[in-house]
This record gives C-alpha cells, sequence and structure tokens, in this order.
C-alpha cells in the first residue's frame, strides 16, 4: 500500500506520504510514514517520520491523536484561559478586512454544489473564524448563508 495525501489547513499545507513493508523474518508487517507542514512562504512548520507496526496503527491513532489535542491546547497562542473546552480561532472577535471579506464572497459564490455546513466549516479554518462568524458575515456580503454559490435577493 502506497499513499499520499496533501490538504490545506488554516494557513498551512500539510502532506503525508504512507508505503507499507512486509514482514521480514522477526519484524512484523509495517507502515513507514512521512508528515510535512509549510506555511505559504515554504517555511516548514512541521515534519517527521514514523514507523508503526500494521497491528499497532489504531493504538497509535489513538495515542498521536490525544497526545496532539494535548499538546495544541498547552501551547496554541490564541487558546483562552477561561474554562474553555475549545481553543477560539486566531480571528475570533476581530472585524473583517475589506480583503477577507472579498475573499470570502468569492469562496463562497464559486462553491455551487457544496453542502453549506461542509464549507462554512471549511471556510472558518481557513479565516481563523468560529462557524458563527462566517454565517453571521455571509448575508452582510450579500451571500445566502443556505446555499453555497446564491446572493440573497434584493428585499
Amino acid at each position: 500500500m502506497d499513499f499520499r495525501n496533501e490538504v490545506r489547513v488554516g494557513q498551512h499545507i500539510y502532506g503525508v506520504t504512507a508505503k507499507s513493508e512486509p514482514a521480514g523474518e522477526d519484524q512484523p508487517a509495517t507502515v513507514a510514514v512521512e508528515f510535512t507542514g509549510a506555511d505559504a512562504d515554504g517555511l516548514v512548520v512541521a515534519e517527521g517520520n514514523l514507523l508503526i507496526a500494521v497491528d499497532g496503527l489504531c493504538d497509535a491513532n489513538a495515542f498521536l491523536a490525544q497526545t496532539l489535542d494535548g499538546l495544541a491546547a498547552l501551547h496554541s497562542p490564541w487558546a483562552t484561559r477561561r474554562g474553555r473546552s475549545r481553543p477560539r480561532p486566531p480571528n475570533a472577535g476581530r472585524p473583517w478586512t475589506e480583503a477577507d471579506g472579498e475573499r470570502l464572497r468569492e469562496r463562497w459564490l464559486s462553491s455551487v454544489g457544496e453542502t453549506a455546513s461542509r464549507l462554512i466549516g471549511e471556510l472558518g479554518e481557513e479565516f481563523g473564524r468560529t462557524r458563527g462568524a462566517v454565517r453571521a458575515q455571509l448575508p452582510r456580503l450579500g451571500c445566502d448563508p443556505d446555499v453555497p454559490g446564491r446572493v440573497l435577493a434584493a428585499a
């Protein structure tokens, strides 16, 4: 099994490759995983390699997810300390810039056929906003928040 994927999350692009290795005489079947992340300028923000026994993938997944969630909560520069279970997005509470508003409108209107819920979540990540902030901003930009690709009818 060979696998490669690249995805944009917020302002970063993350890539992962995985390659399976068959079991040897004294070694179980394994998966070699390489992980990278970079910002828009190509500055590396994450990288690492793992070699995981196929039989241990589920346990390793649970352990890594729990560990990374904990580290993100501890080191997030925008996490609040007021007992919130989730950290606030980096732009929460800040006014929308004209450029971000234009970009949001353009992305919404060019996304015909996508589901509103999924797209709002994706845009929230991209703009560092909550889902509610994205949904509230769309009508201000003349966009129907229930249907991607549709403008609001004039009242």
